[in-house]
Protein backbone atom coordinates (compact mmCIF):
# COMPACT_ATOMS: atom_id res chain seq x y z
CA UNK A 1 0.00 0.00 0.00
CA UNK A 2 1.64 3.21 -0.42
CA UNK A 3 1.88 5.69 1.38
CA UNK A 4 -0.96 8.16 -0.17
CA UNK A 5 -3.04 5.38 -0.24
CA UNK A 6 -2.86 4.58 3.53
CA UNK A 7 -3.80 8.23 4.40
CA UNK A 8 -6.72 8.52 2.04
CA UNK A 9 -7.86 5.25 4.72
CA UNK A 10 -7.37 6.99 7.67
CA UNK A 11 -8.90 10.26 6.61
CA UNK A 12 -11.59 8.32 5.35
CA UNK A 13 -12.48 6.60 8.81
CA UNK A 14 -15.84 7.55 10.63
CA UNK A 15 -15.80 9.23 13.94
CA UNK A 16 -16.51 6.86 16.69
CA UNK A 17 -19.00 7.69 18.78
CA UNK A 18 -18.36 9.04 22.39
CA UNK A 19 -19.55 7.47 25.19
CA UNK A 20 -20.42 9.53 28.35
CA UNK A 21 -19.56 13.05 29.10
CA UNK A 22 -16.73 14.22 26.58
CA UNK A 23 -16.04 17.99 27.07
CA UNK A 24 -13.31 17.99 24.43
CA UNK A 25 -11.15 15.81 22.42
CA UNK A 26 -7.73 15.11 22.34
CA UNK A 27 -6.73 15.36 18.59
CA UNK A 28 -8.82 16.10 15.71
CA UNK A 29 -7.72 14.33 12.98
CA UNK A 30 -8.25 15.28 9.05
CA UNK A 31 -10.92 14.54 7.00
CA UNK A 32 -9.35 15.24 3.26
CA UNK A 33 -6.17 14.57 2.25
CA UNK A 34 -5.11 17.80 0.87
CA UNK A 35 -2.32 17.70 -2.18
CA UNK A 36 -0.35 20.29 -3.64
CA UNK A 37 0.83 20.69 -7.19
CA UNK A 38 4.18 21.46 -7.36
CA UNK A 39 6.28 22.27 -10.44
CA UNK A 40 9.59 21.23 -8.63
CA UNK A 41 11.53 20.14 -5.83
CA UNK A 42 11.93 23.77 -4.46
CA UNK A 43 8.49 24.52 -5.02
CA UNK A 44 7.35 21.23 -3.32
CA UNK A 45 8.88 21.94 -0.62
CA UNK A 46 7.34 24.57 0.19
CA UNK A 47 3.70 23.58 0.11
CA UNK A 48 4.48 20.45 2.60
CA UNK A 49 5.47 23.61 4.64
CA UNK A 50 2.44 25.41 4.25
CA UNK A 51 0.54 22.21 5.39
CA UNK A 52 0.41 20.07 2.31
CA UNK A 53 -0.09 16.06 3.25
CA UNK A 54 0.87 15.30 0.01
CA UNK A 55 2.44 16.86 -2.90
CA UNK A 56 2.73 16.06 -7.19
CA UNK A 57 5.33 17.49 -9.06
CA UNK A 58 4.52 17.88 -12.85
CA UNK A 59 7.83 17.77 -14.30
CA UNK A 60 9.25 14.49 -12.79
CA UNK A 61 11.95 14.05 -15.23
CA UNK A 62 14.54 16.25 -13.84
CA UNK A 63 17.31 13.73 -12.87
CA UNK A 64 18.51 16.05 -10.11
CA UNK A 65 15.09 15.94 -7.96
CA UNK A 66 15.78 14.82 -4.76
CA UNK A 67 12.65 13.78 -3.61
CA UNK A 68 13.70 13.48 0.41
CA UNK A 69 14.98 16.64 0.47
CA UNK A 70 11.19 17.63 0.01
CA UNK A 71 10.57 17.17 3.76
CA UNK A 72 7.46 14.95 3.28
CA UNK A 73 6.19 11.93 3.68
CA UNK A 74 4.30 11.38 0.37
CA UNK A 75 5.77 12.54 -3.27
CA UNK A 76 3.41 11.76 -6.25
CA UNK A 77 4.72 12.55 -10.05
CA UNK A 78 2.73 12.59 -13.28
CA UNK A 79 3.84 10.31 -16.20
CA UNK A 80 4.47 12.45 -18.79
CA UNK A 81 7.73 12.36 -21.37
CA UNK A 82 8.33 9.04 -21.66
CA UNK A 83 8.83 9.14 -17.86
CA UNK A 84 8.04 5.47 -16.33
CA UNK A 85 6.61 4.48 -13.03
CA UNK A 86 9.44 1.74 -12.78
CA UNK A 87 11.47 4.98 -12.83
CA UNK A 88 9.63 6.99 -10.30
CA UNK A 89 9.79 4.09 -7.83
CA UNK A 90 13.35 3.71 -8.19
CA UNK A 91 14.07 7.53 -7.21
CA UNK A 92 11.83 7.28 -4.39
CA UNK A 93 8.48 8.66 -5.28
CA UNK A 94 5.27 7.19 -3.73
CA UNK A 95 2.84 7.50 -6.52
CA UNK A 96 1.98 8.36 -9.82
CA UNK A 97 -0.45 10.42 -11.42
CA UNK A 98 -1.38 9.38 -15.32
CA UNK A 99 -4.00 10.43 -18.23
CA UNK A 100 -5.16 6.32 -19.97
CA UNK A 101 -5.36 8.29 -23.43
CA UNK A 102 -1.89 9.42 -23.30
CA UNK A 103 0.23 6.99 -21.04
CA UNK A 104 1.82 3.66 -22.20
CA UNK A 105 0.59 0.44 -21.18
CA UNK A 106 4.31 -0.19 -19.84
CA UNK A 107 4.82 2.37 -18.40
CA UNK A 108 2.28 1.62 -15.68
CA UNK A 109 4.01 -2.20 -15.18
CA UNK A 110 5.38 -1.65 -11.44
CA UNK A 111 3.26 -3.26 -8.33
CA UNK A 112 4.62 -1.32 -5.21
CA UNK A 113 4.03 1.84 -6.34
CA UNK A 114 0.84 4.03 -6.23
CA UNK A 115 -1.49 5.31 -8.98
CA UNK A 116 -3.79 7.73 -9.44
CA UNK A 117 -5.68 8.06 -12.74
CA UNK A 118 -6.71 11.64 -14.11
CA UNK A 119 -10.56 10.63 -15.71
CA UNK A 120 -10.99 11.91 -19.41
CA UNK A 121 -14.22 13.76 -19.56
CA UNK A 122 -17.03 11.56 -21.08
CA UNK A 123 -16.63 8.75 -19.27
CA UNK A 124 -19.41 6.18 -20.24
CA UNK A 125 -21.15 3.66 -17.45
CA UNK A 126 -19.11 0.45 -19.04
CA UNK A 127 -15.97 1.89 -19.01
CA UNK A 128 -16.06 3.34 -15.67
CA UNK A 129 -17.30 -0.28 -14.19
CA UNK A 130 -14.03 -1.56 -16.15
CA UNK A 131 -11.79 0.50 -14.21
CA UNK A 132 -13.29 -0.55 -10.97
CA UNK A 133 -10.49 -3.60 -11.59
CA UNK A 134 -7.55 -1.73 -11.80
CA UNK A 135 -5.59 -1.48 -8.80
CA UNK A 136 -6.19 2.93 -7.98
CA UNK A 137 -5.57 4.71 -5.17
CA UNK A 138 -7.23 7.25 -6.22
CA UNK A 139 -9.16 8.66 -9.63
CA UNK A 140 -8.67 12.48 -10.21
CA UNK A 141 -12.02 14.16 -11.67
CA UNK A 142 -10.25 17.35 -11.96
CA UNK A 143 -11.72 20.71 -11.27
CA UNK A 144 -15.21 21.08 -8.88
CA UNK A 145 -16.84 24.74 -8.88
CA UNK A 146 -17.25 25.29 -5.37
CA UNK A 147 -20.75 26.02 -6.03
CA UNK A 148 -21.29 22.54 -6.10
CA UNK A 149 -25.02 21.47 -7.71
CA UNK A 150 -26.98 18.48 -6.68
CA UNK A 151 -26.75 16.89 -10.23
CA UNK A 152 -22.98 17.29 -9.91
CA UNK A 153 -23.26 15.74 -6.70
CA UNK A 154 -25.41 12.74 -8.43
CA UNK A 155 -22.35 12.48 -11.39
CA UNK A 156 -19.61 12.09 -8.49
CA UNK A 157 -21.49 9.43 -6.82
CA UNK A 158 -22.06 7.85 -10.27
CA UNK A 159 -18.70 7.94 -10.70
CA UNK A 160 -17.33 6.67 -7.43
CA UNK A 161 -20.26 3.72 -7.36
CA UNK A 162 -18.96 2.35 -10.46
CA UNK A 163 -15.43 2.46 -10.02
CA UNK A 164 -15.63 1.75 -6.16
CA UNK A 165 -12.24 3.86 -5.73
CA UNK A 166 -11.68 7.61 -3.63
CA UNK A 167 -12.11 10.72 -5.99
CA UNK A 168 -9.67 13.40 -5.96
CA UNK A 169 -10.64 16.88 -7.26
CA UNK A 170 -9.16 20.44 -7.51
CA UNK A 171 -10.63 23.51 -5.74
CA UNK A 172 -11.11 27.14 -5.28
CA UNK A 173 -8.93 28.21 -2.31
CA UNK A 174 -11.66 30.55 -1.02
CA UNK A 175 -13.92 27.42 -0.90
CA UNK A 176 -16.11 27.57 2.32
CA UNK A 177 -16.60 25.18 5.35
CA UNK A 178 -20.06 24.01 3.89
CA UNK A 179 -19.15 23.58 0.27
CA UNK A 180 -16.15 21.74 1.36
CA UNK A 181 -18.21 19.53 3.20
CA UNK A 182 -20.84 18.84 0.34
CA UNK A 183 -18.07 18.15 -1.94
CA UNK A 184 -16.75 15.22 0.88
CA UNK A 185 -20.28 13.83 0.90
CA UNK A 186 -19.88 12.50 -2.52
CA UNK A 187 -16.88 10.67 -1.74
CA UNK A 188 -14.01 13.02 -2.26
CA UNK A 189 -10.94 12.24 -0.18
CA UNK A 190 -8.82 14.01 -1.98
CA UNK A 191 -8.63 17.77 -2.84
CA UNK A 192 -5.51 19.54 -4.84
CA UNK A 193 -4.31 22.38 -5.67
CA UNK A 194 -1.47 25.00 -6.21
CA UNK A 195 0.50 27.49 -4.88
CA UNK A 196 1.39 27.86 -1.31
CA UNK A 197 -1.04 30.30 0.06
CA UNK A 198 -3.41 28.13 -1.36
CA UNK A 199 -2.35 25.33 0.29
CA UNK A 200 -2.36 26.86 3.67
CA UNK A 201 -5.83 28.47 3.25
CA UNK A 202 -7.37 25.23 2.22
CA UNK A 203 -5.52 23.67 5.18
CA UNK A 204 -7.40 25.95 7.47
CA UNK A 205 -10.33 25.30 5.97
CA UNK A 206 -9.94 20.75 5.93
CA UNK A 207 -9.23 21.81 9.49
CA UNK A 208 -12.03 23.09 10.74
CA UNK A 209 -14.45 20.75 8.82
CA UNK A 210 -16.65 18.57 11.38
CA UNK A 211 -15.90 15.03 11.73
CA UNK A 212 -17.30 12.64 9.60
CA UNK A 213 -20.21 10.73 10.55
CA UNK A 214 -22.70 8.69 9.66
CA UNK A 215 -25.71 9.43 7.48
CA UNK A 216 -29.14 9.01 8.52
CA UNK A 217 -29.97 7.08 5.59
CA UNK A 218 -27.08 4.40 6.66
CA UNK A 219 -28.68 3.83 9.83
CA UNK A 220 -32.02 3.29 8.73
CA UNK A 221 -32.68 -0.35 9.78
CA UNK A 222 -33.77 -2.59 7.06
CA UNK A 223 -37.25 -4.36 7.49
CA UNK A 224 -37.03 -8.51 7.98
CA UNK A 225 -40.19 -9.73 6.09
CA UNK A 226 -40.76 -13.55 7.49
CA UNK A 227 -41.32 -16.30 4.71
CA UNK A 228 -43.40 -19.40 5.52
CA UNK A 229 -41.05 -22.70 5.36
CA UNK A 230 -41.47 -24.11 1.56
CA UNK A 231 -44.56 -26.30 1.36
CA UNK A 232 -46.23 -24.24 4.55
CA UNK A 233 -49.04 -22.80 2.63
CA UNK A 234 -49.91 -25.99 0.59
CA UNK A 235 -50.86 -27.75 3.83
CA UNK A 236 -52.66 -24.98 5.18
CA UNK A 237 -54.77 -25.04 2.37
CA UNK A 238 -55.33 -28.54 2.20
CA UNK A 239 -56.12 -28.42 6.36
CA UNK A 240 -58.86 -25.72 5.65
CA UNK A 241 -59.98 -27.97 2.59
CA UNK A 242 -60.55 -31.13 4.64
CA UNK A 243 -62.46 -29.06 7.42
CA UNK A 244 -64.96 -27.46 4.65
CA UNK A 245 -65.76 -31.38 3.77
CA UNK A 246 -66.09 -32.26 6.99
Amino acid sequence: MSKLADKIRRTSRLEPQQLGFVTARATKNATLVLVGRASDARNAAELAQKGADVVVIGNPADGKLDVKSIGCESVGGWITGGVTAKQLKERGFDFVVFDPDETPSTAVLVDDIGYVMHLPAGVDDTTLRTIESFQLDAISVGTVESALTVRKQIELRRIFGLTRKPLAAAVAADISVEELQALRDTNVAVITCEGASNVERLRATIDALPPRSRRKDDERPTPLVPRSAPGAGEDDDDEEEEEHDH
